[in-house]
């Protein structure tokens, strides 16, 4: 080959690399939006229904989501707890010395190793480094010892489910057919969707026994549970803004499925502890709104708030919930552009009164590091509330 063309052809190779790096910074410069890092683990666990409409690209609406009379406190209250991804975490109480402690048993994504801290001494320590690699899901016992290990299989096809126990000398490997886990109010057992060539069956298992017992059979296959009282798990049918969603109630002693509610678009849910209540999004023309039915009176009212419920948890006294609101809520196609990563929040946390309607603002993490809450719980006193930044899976706290 001449020089001369040698020379024309590295002259135009750097030109061309010169140009697309420019574009590059020029979209970071513009804060182009970027898919989650997690977006393809996500798929695999996805809750979302099915529907024969193809989505459509809209344009995408914006909604303000902060409302008037909230009491802003305005002194940092957030403290991160891990600088890696989590896959789940437990709070629960430690003997140390006679004393019991407030502790945290958590997972880590990666390794499936797991840690516990001291709340009171922020004392943390690895207590199990068998591998698991890739954990996304997992589901503890209330003591922290045994733990449910959910995981994308060898083939990258389907979920491995895998019960272990701490100290114990081997653990077992659960029905392959999973499709969906809840665990039970007193944390001793767990009730697991399950597919077969009929649909699905609900089997209930404890965590320290080998015995099952099935409580529940559909021909219909997409349900997400949640285990409300001793007798009652609530279905909901896997949501899509696309396909109008229902709630039912499965009573596990006689297998009886009743009709809470349903036909609303893009439904999620989440019960009170005592089952009267149901928190419930609903995918709007303008985002995703909450709502709360109550179970009795069979009425529903609106609380004036754009939100997930996935986003939220219940006090114990079933009337106030805390929830992570986004500040702004872009689009219209909950919950699944927030699933599958295509959209992140930056949450304020909020105390919602579901009587009286009232809110109290706690922090805002737009004013620190910006924070996509899921995966809520409370510590037993209150006092603190813990979640996963879906950002990028670490585990926070924020001072109540």
């Amino acid at each position: 080959m001449p020089r001369k063309t040698i020379i024309i052809f590295i002259t135009a190779f750097i030109l061309v690399g010169a140009i697309m790096l420019g574009i590059y910074f020029y979209n970071k410069s513009r804060g182009v939006a970027v898919t989650d890092p997690n977006t393809s683990i996500y798929q695999k666990f996805n809750p979302f229904g099915t529907s024969s409409k193809v989505p459509t690209t809209t344009t995408p609406n914006e909604v303000t989501t902060s409302t008037t009379g909230e009491v802003i406190k305005e002194n940092s209250r957030f403290h991160k707890i891990t600088d890696f991804a989590v896959a789940g975490a437990v709070f629960f109480e430690d003997m140390r010395d006679g004393v019991a402690v407030p502790s945290l048993r958590y997972v880590e994504r990666a390794t499936g190793h797991i840690y516990q801290i001291y709340l009171d001494t922020k004392i943390t320590g690895k207590i199990s480094n068998s591998t698991i690699p890739s954990v996304y899901e997992t589901i503890f016992n209330g003591s922290g010892t045994s733990i449910v290990y959910r995981y994308a299989s060898s083939d990258d096809k389907s979920i491995t489910s895998f019960l272990a126990s701490l100290g114990g000398k081997s653990g077992s490997f659960l029905n392959p057919d999973i499709t969906a886990v809840s665990l039970s109010p007193d944390k001793t057992k767990f009730f697991s969707i399950i597919k077969n060539k009929n649909g699905v069956i609900g089997v209930i298992k404890p965590f320290d026994e080998t015995k099952t017992s099935q409580v529940f059979t559909s021909s219909f296959s997409e349900w997400l549970p949640q285990w409300v009282t001793n007798q009652g798990v609530y279905l909901t049918t896997k949501p899509s803004y696309l396909v109008d969603g229902s709630t039912f109630s499965l009573n596990t002693t006689n297998g009886t499925l009743t009709k809470l509610f349903g036909g609303i678009p893009g439904l999620t849910t989440l019960a009170s502890s005592n089952g009267n209540l149901v928190l419930y999004g609903a995918s709007l023309n303008i985002g995703p709104k909450l709502n709360v039915f109550n179970i009795k009176n069979h009425t529903s009212f609106d609380l004036d708030i754009y939100g997930l419920p996935e986003k939220c948890v219940w006090s114990n006294d079933n009337i106030n919930a805390y929830c992570a609101i986004p500040n702004t809520i872009i689009g219209t196609q909950y919950p699944d552009y927030w699933y599958q990563g295509l959209i992140s929040f930056e949450d304020r946390f909020i105390k919602i009164n579901t009587q009286t309607k009232e809110t109290t603002t706690f922090a805002n993490s737009s004013n620190e590091t910006p924070i996509d809450a899921t995966n809520l719980f409370l510590s037993d006193k209150e006092n603190s509330l813990f979640f996963i930044n879906k950002k990028d899976g670490m585990l926070w706290s924020l001072d109540l």
